[in-house]
């Protein structure tokens, strides 16, 4: 049998060129942003490129080399089967520490994945002016801009329990601002209503969602994209997130500067860990496919607000 030596293509990539690859959602490829500067803080003169569903979120990063989408042509030829490539394709979520449930976030796991200290906990975004401007003309108030983000995932009409809050908790939460707001809603077509917002926008680009929740004055909203592209935005005003599961917080959220967490109240809590699809989704392995009998009773308060 040829030695496994005669493949081994470390001397042909000294820098540590890397093709990152990664499938998901758009929280998670923001989050990646963080990842890679972790990356390149270890390996300066390592070149990145970048795979994935959503290519606009590196626009104008220093960090990365080239980004593509998952159809592009020749990938295989110039970087995967290239020598002077490594290749990481491996998902994330689907590691021990994860899969273990260990109170680490992902930023952490995938870093450590790498081989690299996590130097960068937070994500990083880059926008331009012009980008700034035509979303400032599409938007006219005198009061402080809310920019609101209600669901997430891939049906965002599935009002999932583990990912959306409670629609009518969240909507009563949004009152206490409109007198003194102007509340933008930013979602897809198929999104639930809110009542108390003054402007509903569909439609916008993700590079545009994303530049919204970047400079709004203040952002509520849930584990999902809008709070990954929030905390992005070292200058960041106040912001809100709201967490149906409380381990989020740790594994997936972030704490600092003008950030709260609203985690379910205990009673709540307590249920939903003692509950079957809990484990699911903390093992990453059934998020978009737990019951929809949700263990919560009816009429039950999810929120301390």
């Amino acid at each position: 049998m040829e030695n496994i030596e005669h493949f081994n293509t470390e001397d042909k990539n000294p820098y540590k060129n890397l093709v990152l690859y990664i499938q998901g959602g758009l929280g998670k490829v923001i989050m990646a942003t963080a990842v890679i500067r972790s990356y390149k803080i270890a390996h300066p003169k390592a070149k990145v490129v970048v795979v994935s569903g959503y290519p606009e979120v590196f626009v104008n990063n220093p960090d990365v080399y080239r980004f593509f989408g998952f159809a592009t042509p020749y990938l295989w030829q110039d970087y995967y089967g290239n020598p002077e490539w490594n290749v990481y394709a491996q998902e994330p979520y689907m590691t021990k520490p994860w899969i273990k449930n260990y109170s680490i976030h992902l930023v952490d796991i995938w870093a450590s994945e790498l081989g690299v200290l996590s130097v960068q906990k937070e994500p990083l975004l880059y926008f331009s002016s012009a980008e700034v401007d035509e979303l400032a003309a599409m938007i006219r108030t005198e009061l402080p801009l809310i920019c609101v983000q209600s669901t997430g995932g891939s049906t965002p009409n599935s009002r999932s329990w583990t990912r959306n809050p409670p629609h009518g908790e969240f909507d009563n939460y949004l009152a206490k601002f409109k007198d003194t707001h102007f509340i933008a809603h930013v979602c897809l077509p198929e999104t639930p209503v809110l009542q108390n917002v003054h402007q509903r926008i569909e439609g916008l680009s993700k590079r545009q969602a994303m530049c919204l929740m970047y400079y709004a004055n203040k952002v509520i909203g849930i584990d999902s994209y809008a709070m990954h592209a929030r905390v992005a935005n070292p200058e960041r005003g106040e912001s809100t997130f709201f967490f149906p599961i409380s381990d989020s917080v740790a594994r997936l959220g972030y704490e600092g500067a003008n950030v709260e967490n609203v985690i379910p109240r205990k009673e709540v809590d307590d249920i939903l860990k003692s509950h079957s699809d809990y484990f699911s989704y903390a093992l990453k392995l059934g998020i978009e496919n737990a019951s929809e009998n949700c263990p919560i009773p009816i009429g039950t308060k999810w929120f301390d607000l």
